[in-house]
């Protein structure tokens, strides 16, 4: 619910418009890496999909857990929990990220009703 939040900034329940409009922006220059991938606030950011769409992630841990949520520039949102971490691999340049894209790309019909209601919690 909270990735799903922010794809639309200007209807989000939790935070302003101007304040995700921030979080995702690029950092200003001297501090400015790549315009294609960049470090925002506290997300990592790459351009992907047409008119300059934005995929985030987050990556976290803490002892013996390991997360990672991306947000997708069409819309797509997904978590994923790991009852373990490695200290070798982030999620987001390992074999998950990838497998979890190649996944959702293969999808050719999501379903067109909204779901949060009913479980809500």
């Amino acid at each position: 619910r909270f990735a799903a939040a922010l794809h639309e900034p200007a209807n989000c329940p939790i935070l302003k418009e101007s304040s995700i409009r921030e979080m995702f922006a690029a950092p200003p220059p001297p501090m400015e890496q790549d315009k294609e991938r960049f470090y925002a606030c506290a997300w990592s950011v790459r351009r992907a999909g047409p008119n300059g769409g934005l995929n985030t992630w987050h990556t976290g841990s803490l002892a013996g857990t390991a997360t990672l949520l991306v947000r997708r520039w069409d819309g797509l949102s997904w978590t994923v929990l790991f009852n373990q971490r490695s200290e070798d691999k982030k999620l987001s340049d390992g074999a998950i990220d990838p497998a979890m894209h190649r996944a959702a790309d293969r999808v050719s019909s999501w379903p067109t009703n909204d779901l949060f209601s009913q479980f809500a919690g």
